[in-house]
């Protein structure tokens, strides 16, 4: 990941970046160790993917083994239901990448046009829909959407995880009517539509 992209981290830094990378490259492997033990990766992944948006996720040792080593008193993530909730919505969408690409910011990802086409992998009017989520299902479901649409190509999963957590910071803000962030840019709708409408790449309608 270039200095640039990640300087448009608000909640992650690299130390998290490594621990998400870890998990996500163990999820592609038959064996594999992950914080010193052995694991089928693919037979978590295929766990994961079983019980995709439902409660059950949490209780999956694909789900566990994450959490416990991202949400830690080594980590600046503290154990509270933001980040519990906005764990579940990540580990949910990532195991429908096929490929952890850091090229690109991963809002810009979803602008860039599809080989050979001229339309774009989320289109301006699924991206608007996905920036206007109201619920947190509703958010995870539209997220899974777009990555499995960016197949082949992936998907910056630090990016990805990093939007999740400040969409989460904000929900949580609204259904407990806490002051929202003054700072436009330091918001999420903010940041990921800039990051989509950047893109060189992106079709004009």
């Amino acid at each position: 990941m270039s200095d640039t992209i990640q300087k448009k981290l608000m909640i992650l830094n690299d130390s998290h970046k490594k621990i998400i990378d870890e998990w996500f490259s163990m999820l592609q492997q038959r064996q594999c160790k992950f914080n010193g033990i052995n694991y089928n990766g693919r037979k978590l992944r295929a766990e994961l993917r079983r019980v995709s948006l439902s409660e059950l996720i949490i209780l999956q040792d694909g789900y566990t083994i994450l959490a416990n080593k991202l949400l830690n008193n080594d980590s600046k993530l503290a154990q509270t239901d933001i980040h519990y909730h906005a764990l579940q919505i990540l580990v949910n969408v990532a195991v429908f990448a096929e490929l952890n690409n850091d090229k690109a910011p991963f809002a810009a990802q979803l602008s860039e046009k599809v080989k050979g086409g001229e339309r774009n992998y989320l289109s301006k009017l699924r991206f608007e829909r996905l920036l206007n989520s109201e619920t947190p299902e509703e958010f995870c479901q539209r997220l899974i959407r777009a990555v499995k649409l960016r197949g082949e190509k992936g998907v910056n999963l630090t990016s990805l995880a990093d939007g999740i957590f400040l969409w989460m910071q904000e929900w949580y803000a609204r259904e407990h009517n806490w002051p929202a962030n003054t700072n436009p840019l330091k918001r999420f709708s903010t940041r990921w539509a800039m990051d989509y409408f950047s893109t060189k790449n992106n079709t004009k309608e």
